[in-house]
Parts: structure tokens; C-alpha cells; sequence
């Protein structure tokens, strides 16, 4: 069966997805573990981070853990859109946990989108949402072309 211009481009995306859910995930569980670590030093070595901030040391690590739980939830998600994608890809009967997950992911997204800019880190991590939610609405975008070619 010869694929569609949709189908081929959602298996380009698909195989893009999976390397970086996996680089997602690996930097999710560094992150996560970096919280841990930063929560549980000495208290007299974290002054200096979270002098004059008004946040104890407890909410900046529970803070960079929240984040980074975001991270992984949101990579775990994309690993399964790729991987559906994948599958996708060669049956577009198949596509609608494709479109299901894809509006998760687009949500997730938008909410760590929120979450950067309401934490004032949009200048180091703001063009990293912006670029994976534009990824995310565009694998929906593919997705619902496909279930409309489906006839889903």
C-alpha cells in the first residue's frame, strides 16, 4: 500500500519524536535527581542560591523537581506518540491514538509553556517550549489530516 504525503511526513515526525523523547527523558531523571540533590544538601551551601529570593531551600527543590516531573510526563507522552506515529505511518486506521495523544502532548506543552514563563525562565527554557509546542500542534495538524483521509 502506497502511503500518503501525510503519512510519509508522520513518519518523519514520528522518528523525531522518539530520539528526542528519549533525550527528554534522560534529562527529566537528571533533573529530577539535580532537585533531590539541591533538596537535600546543607542548608549552609544552598544560602547563597536562594539568598534574597523569599523561597526556601524546600520550595526551590520542590520547584526544579515539579518542573522536571513535567519534562519526563511530557517526554513519556511523546515516546508513545512516536511510537504509535510509527505504527501510524504504514495504517492510517490506526492513527486515532495518534490524534488522542497529540492533543495531550499539545496540552502539556502549553501548561510547561505557562509554568517558564510564570517562574521568569523564559529567556533560558521559553524558545524550548515554543519550538516543541509549535512540534506538538503540527503533529496533530499531520494527524488530523490523516484521520480525515481515514474517513475517522
Amino acid at each position: 500500500m502506497e502511503r500518503s504525503g501525510s503519512q510519509k511526513f508522520l513518519l518523519v515526525i514520528s522518528i523525531i519524536n522518539i530520539v528526542f523523547a528519549v533525550l527528554g527523558i534522560l534529562a527529566g531523571i537528571m533533573g529530577v535527581l539535580g532537585g533531590a540533590v539541591f533538596g537535600a544538601a546543607d542548608p549552609q551551601e544552598v544560602a547563597s542560591t536562594v539568598a534574597e529570593t523569599g523561597v526556601t531551600q524546600g520550595e526551590a527543590s520542590g520547584l526544579v523537581v515539579g518542573v522536571f516531573l513535567l519534562v519526563l510526563l511530557a517526554s513519556a507522552v511523546e515516546l508513545v506518540v512516536g511510537i504509535l506515529g510509527v505504527r501510524a505511518a504504514n495504517d492510517n486506521q490506526k492513527i486515532m491514538p495518534v490524534w488522542v495523544l497529540a492533543i495531550i502532548d499539545v496540552i502539556l506543552y502549553v501548561v510547561g509553556l505557562v509554568i517558564v514563563i510564570v517562574n521568569g525562565d523564559f529567556s533560558s527554557q521559553g524558545v524550548s517550549y515554543i519550538l516543541s509546542l509549535a512540534f506538538a500542534i503540527l503533529l496533530f495538524w499531520v494527524a488530523n489530516n490523516i484521520k480525515q483521509q481515514a474517513g475517522k
